[in-house]
C-alpha cells in the first residue's frame, strides 16, 4: 500500500471547478448557525468533528479517492457565506477537495485533531468550513478525521457522508462502476423550504405551536454549585450492554413505545423529580427532512423544537412513558416550524431567555460503516454547541447502548455533572424496573438515592418519620429543649421553652 504521508492531497473526482451558484437563502436552521457565529466569530464550539476508525488493510488512494468524489457530489461542503444588502446568502462553490494524508501516533493524531478543532472558521472563505483527513496510526489502522462547521451539516448529514464514501470506497475496491450519486443539489431544499414558509402548512404549524405552548413561562436552567463562567464543554459516556438494551426495549414495548421514548420520559421524570416542576419542557431535535430530497441530501437542517411534558407524582410509569411517546408524535408532525419564528411568538427576544430545558438527542439508527469489509466506528468528537446540557443516547459498542452527558461549564462542573450522571442513571433504571413489575405504582416511589446515600444524609437513622403536624412538632421540640430559644419577635420579644411560648400563643 503506497502513502503519501503528512501532506494535504487532491481530488477533483466528482467537479473540477467552476462558477459559483447563484445567491441562495440560507436555510432556516442555518440562520441560527450564522447569527450565533457573528457573536463569536473566533469562537470554535460551532465546530463538528467525527473520527472514523478503521481497522484493517484499507488502500489510502482508493478512500482518498472516494472521499474526494463523496465530498465533491455534496453542494453542502461547498458553500461559501457571506452578506448581500445585509441579508447573509450563500453560493456553491465546488474546487478541488484536499484530503490530509498524515501518519502519526495515536496520541499525536489526537492532539492534531484537537488543535485543527479549535481553528477558528471563516465563512467566507474557500477552505475554511471543513478539514478532512486520512491519518494512519498504526498497522492496519487508519483514522478518518472529518470536521465541518455545523452551518453546512447536521449530525444526519455527516452519517449521509460516511455512507456515501463508504458505498463509493466498496466498489472501487471491488473494481465496479460508481453506484450514481443520490444527493440532491442544495437549491433543491432552499426552494422547498421557500415554499413551505409561504404555504398553508407553516399556518396550520404555526397554530398548532400557539396552542401547545400556551401559558408557558420559561424557567431557569438548574446550575450546580461547582459551575463557572469559562471552560471547555464536559463531556460524560456511559456504555451500557446488549443485556441491559434488551431490559430497556422489554420495558418500553411493555408500553408500546421504544428504548429511546423511554429515555426521554426518564429523563423528563428525572428533570421533574430535581426542580419540583410539572411542566417539563426538553429540547428534541428534529431532523426537518420531510421530502425526498431532503432525506437522501447532506444539510444543516436540523430543527431543535419544545418537547413540553407534564409530570406529576401521582403518574405511573405507563402514564408517563405514554404521554411522551404521544406528544413526540404531536411534534414530528409540525416539525418544519422554526425555531426562531416560535421564539419570536413566545416574546423570547433575548438570547439567554432559554425556549427549552436541557436537550435530548436520540440516535436510534447505527451509525457503524463497512468500508469492503472493513469496520468503520464512528467517534463523535464534537457536536455542536450546548446551552446548558444535552442528554444523548445512541446504539453503543457490541450491542449495547452508549449514554452521554454535554453540559456547558457555566451550568455545571465536572462534579456536579457527574453527580446528575448517577442519578439520571439510577433513575433511568428504576423507571425501567417499574414499568417490567409494577407499572402501576406512581413515579413519585422512585428513588435517587441508594441505601447508603440515605443514612449517609440522615446521619444513620432509617426509622420512619413521625407523622406530626407542624404545630404538633414545634410544641415536641419545645418540650425537650425548654430553656432553648422557641421564639424570636421584634414586636413581642424573646420566649423559651413550651411553658413561655403557649403562655404566650394563648394570651
Amino acid at each position: 500500500m503506497h502513502e503519501r504521508p503528512n501532506r494535504p492531497t487532491s481530488s477533483s473526482a466528482a467537479h473540477p471547478g467552476g462558477p459559483p451558484s447563484r445567491a441562495l437563502p440560507l436555510l432556516t436552521a442555518q440562520s441560527g448557525i450564522y447569527y450565533a457565529h457573528q457573536l463569536a466569530p473566533s469562537g470554535t464550539e460551532l465546530n463538528t468533528a467525527d473520527c472514523v476508525e478503521i481497522d484493517g488493510p484499507l488502500d489510502g488512494d482508493l478512500f482518498t479517492e472516494a472521499l474526494g468524489r463523496a465530498v465533491g457530489e455534496a453542494d453542502t461542503l461547498a458553500v461559501r457565506v457571506s452578506e448581500t444588502d445585509g441579508t447573509p446568502v450563500q453560493h456553491v462553490v465546488h474546487g478541488e477537495v484536499v484530503v490530509h494524508r498524515l501518519e502519526l501516533t495515536p496520541e499525536q493524531a489526537e492532539a492534531w485533531m484537537r488543535e485543527d478543532l479549535a481553528r477558528p472558521v471563516d465563512l467566507a472563505s474557500a477552505d475554511g468550513l471543513m478539514t478532512q483527513a486520512l491519518i494512519r496510526v498504526g498497522e492496519g489502522r487508519h483514522w478518518w478525521y472529518q470536521r465541518v462547521h455545523h452551518i453546512a451539516v447536521d449530525a444526519y448529514a455527516l452519517s449521509l457522508i460516511g455512507r456515501r464514501v463508504a458505498e463509493l470506497h466498496s466498489a472501487a475496491v471491488a473494481d465496479e462502476p460508481a453506484p450514481e450519486g443520490r444527493f440532491a443539489p442544495l437549491s433543491e431544499l432552499t426552494d422547498d423550504e421557500a415554499a413551505y414558509l409561504a404555504g398553508a402548512e407553516y399556518a396550520e404549524d404555526r397554530a398548532f405551536w400557539a396552542e401547545r405552548m400556551a401559558g408557558y413561562a420559561p424557567e431557569a436552567t438548574p446550575t450546580t454549585p461547582d459551575a463557572s463562567a469559562a471552560g471547555d464543554l464536559l463531556h460524560r459516556i456511559t456504555d451500557l450492554p446488549a443485556s441491559t438494551l434488551d431490559r430497556l426495549s422489554r420495558a418500553a414495548r411493555a408500553a408500546k413505545a421504544t428504548w429511546a421514548e423511554l429515555v426521554v420520559a426518564a429523563t423528563a421524570g428525572h428533570l421533574h423529580r430535581l426542580t419540583g416542576t410539572e411542566d417539563v419542557v426538553l429540547g428534541l431535535p428534529l431532523t426537518n427532512r420531510r421530502g425526498p430530497a431532503a432525506l437522501r441530501t447532506p444539510a444543516m437542517t436540523v430543527n431543535v423544537l419544545p418537547l413540553r411534558i407534564a409530570v406529576r407524582p401521582q403518574d405511573t410509569g405507563a402514564e408517563l412513558l405514554r404521554r411522551v411517546v404521544l406528544e413526540i408524535r404531536a411534534v414530528r408532525r409540525h416539525q418544519r416550524y422554526p425555531q426562531a419564528d416560535l421564539r419570536r411568538d413566545l416574546a423570547l427576544e433575548s438570547a439567554d431567555a432559554p425556549l427549552t430545558g436541557p436537550m435530548v438527542n436520540i440516535k436510534a439508527f447505527d451509525s457503524s460503516l463497512d468500508f469492503a469489509g472493513l469496520p468503520g466506528t464512528v467517534r463523535n468528537l464534537a457536536a455542536g454547541p450546548v446551552e446548558s446540557l444535552a442528554v444523548g443516547a445512541a446504539p453503543g459498542p457490541d450491542g449495547g447502548l452508549r449514554l452521554t452527558l454535554d453540559a456547558h461549564p457555566a451550568a455545571y462542573g465536572e462534579a456536579g455533572l457527574a453527580a446528575h450522571e448517577v442519578t439520571w442513571l439510577r433513575y433511568l433504571d428504576g423507571l425501567t424496573e417499574l414499568l417490567l413489575t409494577a407499572p402501576e405504582r406512581p413515579v413519585a416511589t422512585l428513588d435517587l438515592l441508594t441505601g447508603d446515600q440515605v443514612r449517609e444524609a440522615t446521619a444513620g437513622r432509617t426509622e420512619p418519620a413521625v407523622a406530626l403536624t407542624v404545630p404538633q412538632a414545634f410544641t415536641a421540640q419545645a418540650a425537650l429543649t425548654p430553656e432553648a430559644v422557641a421564639v424570636r419577635s421584634t414586636l413581642a420579644g424573646t420566649f423559651r421553652g413550651a411553658r413561655e411560648t403557649e403562655g404566650a400563643a394563648g394570651a
